[in-house]
């Protein structure tokens, strides 16, 4: 097995060693949100968000920072899927909006300026398609106008990079998500350098040789913690399976299912779809759901 030669940006150390480099940051976010004038500066915060109250509960962001034109960015990296993280995408940013009230000022006009949220995930988010960028802000429904521009997150799937060739790459994006996705198997110099030079300065900062002794004990203790819960995330996994095709034979055995019944509703519903019957007629003649046949 071939010698590590890049920090693991997935873990807590990396993450923030790499994107708490201000120009790293810079050129991500340029890169990112493609601003009419480019960002030249950031100023990164305190990440403790304080509550409204001192009884409200604060919140904790990985990376916090502020631009050129006052806007505030809040970014985060999440290894395991979690129940309602879209409405903690929405509580993160709205916290941060609300923050910009003027205390005391009874003549404050609600003038906002914006505040991104930038979501690294490395899963699927769950209840919607995959897609390897989401960008996500409000809109009227009946004209698809966008309603307001001062809030907007982006979810930045890392998995399927894992399967892409680096000429699978097109845009500056891709060139981000894949040196992240697969930085820690990296043997080579950082790819993309030509097309964008900043790589060069990833690959520096990343280089375990070029780490101190004090980073890399403390990167060690944020590594050996990103693998104990990638294998408490993967037993949960099996356990699930486990479970679940227990629960099957279980359930198979009580209905009478016959061997073979579903593979057959299958290759009926291929049939159907290839002669261009409806969905809800397919639904009806071979009992599969509609979430099944669409997948088809």
């Amino acid at each position: 097995m071939n010698t590590p030669r890049y920090i693991n940006p997935l873990t807590d150390f990396g993450f923030k060693k790499i994107f708490g480099n201000e120009d790293v940051m810079i050129a991500f976010l340029n890169d990112l949100l493609e601003p009419k004038s480019p960002i030249a500066h950031v100023l990164f915060l305190d990440k403790d968000e304080l509550g409204l109250t001192k009884y409200e509960r604060g919140v904790i962001y990985d990376l916090r920072c502020t631009c050129d034109d006052g806007s505030e960015v809040i970014v985060e990296m999440q290894n395991k899927g979690q129940l309602n993280f879209s409405d903690r995408i929405i509580y993160y940013l709205s916290r941060s909006i609300s923050s910009q009230a003027e205390k005391g000022n009874t003549e404050w006009d609600y003038k906002l300026t914006p505040v991104y949220g930038v979501f690294f995930i490395n899963f699927h988010l769950q209840g919607f398609k995959p897609q390897s960028i989401r960008t996500i802000q409000m809109k009227v429904n009946e004209t698809g106008e966008i309603f307001n521009e001062n809030l907007k997150a982006f979810t930045l799937e890392l998995p399927g990079y894992r399967k892409m060739q680096e000429s699978d790459c097109k845009t500056y994006m891709d060139y981000w998500l894949y040196n992240l996705a697969n930085m820690e198997t990296m043997t080579t110099p950082m790819p993309f350098q030509a097309q964008r030079p900043i790589f060069s300065k990833v690959g520096n900062i990343s280089e375990l040789v070029n780490m101190t002794e004090q980073e890399r004990e403390i990167y060690n203790i944020s590594l050996d913690s990103y693998r104990t819960n990638l294998s408490v995330m993967r037993n949960e996994r099996a356990e699930g399976r486990a479970e679940g095709r227990a629960e099957g034979l279980v359930e198979g055995r009580a209905e009478g299912l016959v061997e073979g019944r579903e593979e057959k509703a299958f290759e009926m519903a291929r049939a159907m779809l290839q002669d261009g019957e409806s969905i809800e007629k397919i639904m009806r003649y071979t009992k599969l759901s509609r979430e099944q046949i669409e997948n088809m």
